[in-house]
């Protein structure tokens, strides 16, 4: 084969298992976005991603994929994927809090295989520390994996390291490799040949370091891509994951493709507007999501007839909150129905204004959302640009609020927490037995997500911090076990300005977690009386 391939998720923690509290998938949701448009020149027997292991059925190809969580119980497992695949191409995808398990995977790669492998870093940590600025140069963070290289704080392990776009650079940099003598894969041969797919569609920048430390980047100089043509990722990985909220079905990611992040722009988010960039093609967005939506039906009946077919949609907010857009997703849906059950985020102020819009759409499948909460009271941590009604009603009681309208339309509803933005440890507290007030009445929210603020690189706009995230988040001992139910966490990041974690009231909020009330019967809204039944 010319191009053997595994695309893996680095690990984000130095070990420890998942907690039964994690809201985790089975499917490397961005991974297989960022490859789609290999998989499809590989289906369609295209170059030579025509001529790899790709090039085979979609249960096929999605085993080359591995979605890891701590390196030591991990490590083992894709030790065992490479020794199978002997691969010559090895795509890793990471967040800030995963780098130092992208260079211990990395580093395992190149010990067994060498410059017969070419290693390549993505992700979003490489999109934040590796950016263009607007005088047009190409900036470095501290953690920008290339300068650590090149200063020599992590080994010299990743050939080539994307930042942006990965849809069809990825695409290119394989055929690249597939065209190599597959004995001698080393940068300065792959490096002889990105000056030649420069005009690849999408922003994105390629870098790599050389043998006397020096960093070498390529910018992409087409033009934006047509988001249209993208093909559906469930079709070319297929769907494993199951979640709790959709019993008997299996669940895929889906997105609309229409931004990188949110519409949103709160200070403390990896996803806020400002270092993301604007929405893209919003006018077609709704038909995108709706032909995901439909391929989830179709390759979850031909693959798994014996599991009914559900959709989370991935959007930081469900078609950007867009009205036109949600009004014409539904209409889709209603034309064609689909026998699917899906949901989605929207924000506290979205759904309050869009309770027409919710009940159309769970007329055709929607009825599941997940809402994040963050604290009491917004003013306390610096304020949210999501809080967008904030002269109306207080933020707990315009979230009382979507609780008695999601509870009445019979839609399930999830919450996500997230501490470490400022606020005291009794307002944590307060939330929480808020919270358990409201599952008593109400039987949502449920799921509970909990998370601890992590600062970001966010392209510079760090507050000064400077992390270079070298070490793990969270290191080995007593946080392991702390953080365990806990999704995204860390000790050594705080946002800036922000202390440290202290274990003993992250303990009092994992024992409060664990002493939540049991989901009951679904409490029902009489909306005449206003009374819980």
């Amino acid at each position: 084969m010319a191009i053997r391939v595994i695309a893996v998720a680095a690990p984000e923690l130095p070990e420890g298992k998942i907690g039964t509290g994690v809201l985790s998938s089975d499917d490397p949701a961005s991974l297989f976005n960022a490859c789609r448009y290999a998989a499809f020149l590989a289906e369609n027997d295209i170059g030579f991603w025509g001529e790899s292991n790709w090039a085979s059925p979609r249960k096929e190809r999605r085993e080359t994929f591995l979605l890891m969580h701590s390196l030591k119980e991990n490590l083992p497992i894709f030790e065992k994927l490479l020794e199978k695949i002997q691969p010559n191409l090895l795509l890793i995808g990471a967040m800030s809090l995963c780098l130092p398990g992208a260079v211990a995977c990395a580093k395992k790669a190149k010990k067994m295989f060498g410059d017969e492998i070419c290693v390549v870093l993505g992700g979003r940590h490489a999109n934040e520390t590796i950016y263009p600025t607007q005088e047009g140069t190409i900036k470095h963070h501290f953690g920008s994996p290339l300068r650590l290289m090149a200063e020599e704080r992590i080994d010299r392990v990743f050939d080539l390291v994307v930042s942006g776009e990965g849809e069809y650079i990825i695409a290119s940099i394989g055929e690249i490799v597939g065209g190599l003598d597959q004995r001698k894969i080393s940068p300065a041969e792959i490096s002889n040949h990105l000056q030649e797919i420069s005009q690849t569609s999408g922003k994105w920048i390629v870098g790599w370091v050389d043998d006397i430390k020096e960093i070498h980047v390529v910018e992409g100089r087409s033009s934006q891509f047509d988001r249209n043509y993208l093909p559906s990722p469930v079709e070319m990985f297929g769907v494993s994951s199951t979640f709790d909220v959709f019993p008997g079905s299996l669940t895929a990611h889906v997105f609309s493709d229409s931004s990188s992040g949110c519409v949103y722009d709160c200070i403390f988010c990896s996803e806020r507007r400002s270092v993301t960039g604007p929405l893209i093609q919003l006018d077609t967005a709704a038909d995108r999501l709706f032909r995901q939506l439909k391929s989830t039906t179709n390759v979850i009946q031909q693959d798994s007839p014996s599991f009914k077919a559900s959709a989370f949609v991935e959007d930081s907010t469900i078609l950007a909150g867009s009205n036109n857009a949600l009004n014409r997703l539904a209409r889709l849906l209603t034309e064609e129905k689909l026998d699917l059950r899906f949901g989605g985020q929207l924000t506290i102020d979205q759904i309050l204004s869009k309770v027409e819009i919710i009940k159309n759409l769970k007329f055709v499948g929607f009825d599941y959302l997940f809402v994040g909460m963050e604290t009491l009271e917004p003013k306390s941590v610096g304020g949210m640009s999501k809080d967008t009604k904030f002269s109306e009603d207080s933020w707990l009681r315009r979230t009382e609020k979507v609780l008695e309208i999601l509870n009445s339309l019979e839609i399930q509803c999830g919450l996500s927490l997230l501490f470490g933005l400022g606020e005291n440890h009794d307002s944590r507290i307060r939330l929480l037995f808020q919270i358990k007030k409201w599952r008593e009445n109400y039987g949502i929210p449920n799921p509970i997500g909990l998370n601890w603020a992590v600062q970001h690189p966010l392209r510079g706009n760090d507050g000064g911090t400077g992390y270079k995230y070298i070490e793990w988040g969270i290191p080995s001992g007593p946080w392991i076990e702390m953080f365990r139910d806990f999704g995204e966490a860390s000790v050594l990041y705080p946002l800036a300005n922000q202390k440290p974690p202290i274990l003993k009231e992250v303990q009092e909020i994992a024992d409060f977690y664990h002493e939540l009330p049991e989901i009951k019967k679904r409490a029902t809204i009489n909306q005449k009386k206003g009374e819980v039944l």
